[in-house]
């Protein structure tokens, strides 16, 4: 038995990484980045365009999905909403898109990208089908769209609040962190951080 207790008082350090004989780690990447709002005005320009053609384009997805099981649909949505801790929609052309990716990349977070295809033109009838339920549940069909754990914050630009806003006034890192797609920085941070979503 005291054998035992022993080796429990050894060990129990070690489990518990109070004591640590391994390499130590990268140094971490810093979560606070730096914002240049000029580099976003292109964008917040086009967006702002894009915007006008709002009614369009909800329009023009329900006509390109065609027939469809809006259930199912739905469904499929929603499971990919909760499968990751950041989830984005996107399209593989769309410069927005792209940009989207490049902000959660340079923060280090943890997302899951679901593409429906090159641009909305080129979508099968499966991901236009996705874009006009995104578009009746959120009220957007423009990628990309972005959800941090399983809450809709919109698009690069706009949005509720939209992911370069919620980065501008600071709260994009304090988002990220609750919905688990960074690591906390806390003695068992490396424990509650899952990083495993990304292909």
């Amino acid at each position: 038995m005291r054998a035992q207790l022993g080796a429990c008082v050894i060990v129990l350090p070690f489990f518990l990484g109070f004591v640590n004989f391994s390499t130590p780690p990268p140094p971490a990447r810093s979560t606070e980045i730096e914002v240049d709002g000029a580099q976003y005005i292109p964008l917040k320009v086009a967006s702002f365009a894009m915007g006008a053609l709002k009614p369009f384009f909800q329009v023009q997805a329900s006509v390109q999905a065609g027939r469809y099981d809006k259930w199912d649909v739905r469904k499929e949505i929603e499971e990919e909403i909760k499968s990751a801790p950041v989830v984005i929609y996107t399209y593989d052309w769309s410069p927005f898109s792209a940009e989207a990716k490049k902000v959660l990349d340079s923060m280090g977070a943890d997302y899951r990208e679901v593409s429906l295809g090159a641009e909305w033109f080129l979508a099968s009838p499966q991901q236009a089908a996705k874009r006009a339920e995104l578009g009746n549940l959120y009220g957007r069909t423009s990628m990309p769209h972005i959800f941090i754990g399983g809450r809709s914050v919109g698009g690069l630009i706009d949005g509720e609040p939209g992911l370069v806003p919620l980065q501008e006034t600071g709260e994009l890192t304090d988002s990220l962190k609750q919905a688990g797609a960074l690591p906390d920085e806390g003695l068992f941070g490396f424990f509650l951080y899952s990083g495993d979503h990304r292909p």
